[in-house]
This record gives structure tokens, sequence and C-alpha cells, in this order.
């Protein structure tokens, strides 16, 4: 087994992922990269620092919930499983057809 070549597929595939994701969602990578920039230069020792993390902390944890309750709610939530309403099998209930087109 040839693990060097393995870890370089695997890097290499990583950086196109990551690349990918930038290109997909730029404002999003670059608060990202802020936050990580201010928590490691320091910012979130002083109490203004702290602060503000915490204020931008509650409107993402705000943000996420409702993103997960919303998808929950529309059942577009991916948790691994196929959701049961879309699975074409019959089942217990018999689906009607002619509602669908």
């Amino acid at each position: 087994m040839d693990y060097s070549a393995d870890s370089a597929a695997l890097q290499r595939r990583r950086h196109e992922n990551l690349d990918e994701y930038v290109k997909d969602a730029p404002f999003t990578s670059l608060a990202i990269a802020a936050a990580a920039g201010f928590i490691f230069g320091g910012g979130a020792k002083s109490r203004i620092g702290l602060a503000m993390l915490a204020i931008v902390g509650r409107i993402a944890i705000q943000g996420a919930a409702s993103s997960f309750i919303a998808a929950i709610a529309t059942g577009s939530h991916h948790n691994g499983r196929p959701n049961s309403a879309n699975l074409d099998s019959e089942g217990y209930d018999k689906r009607r057809r002619d509602f669908q087109e």
C-alpha cells in the first residue's frame, strides 16, 4: 500500500472542496476567517471583544436553529436516512397517485 499517494490524493480533494466552498459562499468564508482571526488574535481577551463574540454567537445560533426547525418542518433535513414521505415504495397508507404530476 502506498500511503503517501493516498494521503496526497486526500489532501488534493480537501483543497478542491475548500476552493469550491469559498467560490460558492465567499461571504461566509470571509466571516469564518474574520472570526478565527479575531479569536486567535486575542480579541476575545477584552470585555468588548467578549461582548461582540457573544452577540455574534447568539445571532449565529438563532440563525442555525431557525434553519434547522424550518428544514424539519418542510421535511428537507438530511440526517443520513431517507425521508419516508419521499419514498416511492407502497407503504401502509397506499398514497394517492392522482395528486402527483
